[in-house]
């Protein structure tokens, strides 16, 4: 059976730019050995984007779904993350 969870990440915006977005998700992912792993970033959220690249996720894909902190169905980017965190 696939295992499906959902960790939505948001900081103020007084902590852009700081790096912790980047530093929690590589944490996480340190613990979380389970690949690969799926995720989705809003086409227009370049920090979420940016953040996810750098821990090693790669866009895969696109799709439009309903995203509950936009109340409405949104362009987003399906990315994927393999045991290598390089491909």
């Amino acid at each position: 059976m696939e295992k499906t969870w959902k960790s939505p990440i948001g900081l103020g915006r007084e902590f852009w730019g700081r790096g912790l977005a980047t530093q929690a998700l590589n944490r996480m992912l340190d613990l979380v050995v389970d690949r690969p792993i799926f995720a989705r970033a809003a086409t227009d959220n370049i920090g979420s984007i940016r953040v996810l690249q750098k821990c090693g996720f790669r866009i895969i894909g696109k799709n439009k779904d309903f995203a509950n902190g936009r109340g409405e169905d949104t362009e987003e980017y399906i990315l994927r993350l393999d045991l290598d965190r390089a491909n």
